[in-house]
């Protein structure tokens, strides 16, 4: 098979190449052909489902990772399907439509509009989107008509982000620069949903660019302690240890579940990212070539007295721990704050 828009031939046997959802080299959405499938069968399936979970809560952000591995567990010939609903699932389409099944209808068709955006916006074919964002509204008994509407006014945008953040995730503004960053709620920890990429700080240029300039920047762990944003904290080894019991109590391997699900390279390759962690990797392992990404902890080992980091490997489904020197070594920074 060769990607339409990367144009890589991806070389890999048959049966590895049916559970990728998109191309391991750019992201974008693979097609796969099977028999097709009538769309009231889907929507049978998909209310199978929120039967058997017991309601609509499935769709909650919450539940995400329930959904997912529902729709994982759909048989053949529903793998487009399934592919589809798993791809908008990581996107948080079904939580968005979710937050506003209680709200008006005018509410609902701003939201099935915004979906419809945020897939498109995600190389997604515009027919792809109208089918998941279809299924979904049908299964949840949305009176909404899901088709692509015209721009929306800045006054209803923003009241569609409130209703899209309100309770899976928030943003916050650095008061120097008014920078955003997108952030994440995992049980009950918010961290920052992409890397930090401050350049000033303390009147001084601080880090570097990672290997791309979308990931952010590295720091040392002094820049790292030193510009912490008012009311965030730079982790404890316990931040992240709690993080994967978290993770695993859903059944999930914390590597998997916080990976981007691009860029990786490596046998276990792409990552999840089923709760919008995004951890792209960063660098290459100077002896293997993996690909990997490290975050530092403001927890110190009691052998060396160094910082300990935490490292997502694309060859691995855990999380490590190793400590690094204060000074000369770089990793990316994720702050975090306790859910209020």
């Amino acid at each position: 098979m060769i990607c339409k828009k990367c144009s890589k031939t991806l070389n890999f046997d048959e049966a590895v190449l049916k559970q990728f959802v998109a191309c391991p080299y750019c992201g974008s959405f693979l097609p796969k052909i099977v028999s097709p499938i009538e769309l009231g069968t889907v929507e049978a399936e998909l209310k199978k489902i929120v039967d058997e979970f017991g309601g609509l809560e499935i769709f909650s952000k919450e539940n995400t990772p329930q959904f997912a591995k529902s729709l994982m567990a759909l048989p053949s010939p529903f793998d487009v399907v399934r592919d589809k609903l798993f791809v908008a699932s990581i996107k948080n389409v079904p939580q968005k439509l979710y937050s506003v099944l209680n709200k008006s209808a005018m509410e609902q068709q701003q939201m099935v509009n915004l979906c419809l955006d945020e897939l498109t916006g995600f190389d997604l074919p515009e027919k792809f989107a109208k089918d998941v964002v279809s299924w979904l509204v049908k299964v949840m008994q949305m009176p909404v008509v899901v088709e692509r509407g015209p721009v929306i006014e800045k006054i209803v945008a923003d009241k569609i982000i409130e209703i899209c953040y309100k309770q899976s995730s928030y943003l916050y503004k650095q008061e120097r620069k008014q920078l955003q960053y997108r952030t994440c709620i995992i049980g009950n920890q918010e961290w920052l949903a992409e890397n930090f990429h401050e350049e000033k700080g303390n009147n001084c240029t601080i880090g570097r660019p990672c290997s791309r300039e979308d990931f952010g920047r590295m720091y040392d762990w002094n820049e790292a302690a030193k510009n912490i944003p008012e009311g965030w904290r730079l982790p404890l080894i316990e931040d992240f240890q709690d993080l994967a019991v978290y993770i695993k109590s859903l059944g999930y391997e914390p590597g998997t579940s916080l990976k981007s699900t691009t860029q990786w390279h490596g046998e276990a390759a792409q990552g999840l990212d089923l709760f919008g962690f995004c951890a792209y990797p960063t660098e290459r392992n100077p002896e293997t070539g993996e690909s990997q990404v490290w975050f530092w902890t403001s927890s110190e080992s009691k052998k060396d007295d160094c910082p300990y980091c935490i490292g997502l490997r694309a060859n691995s489904n855990d999380m490590d721990f190793q400590s690094r020197s204060v000074n000369g070594f770089y990793a990316c920074v994720r702050y975090v704050r306790n859910v209020k």
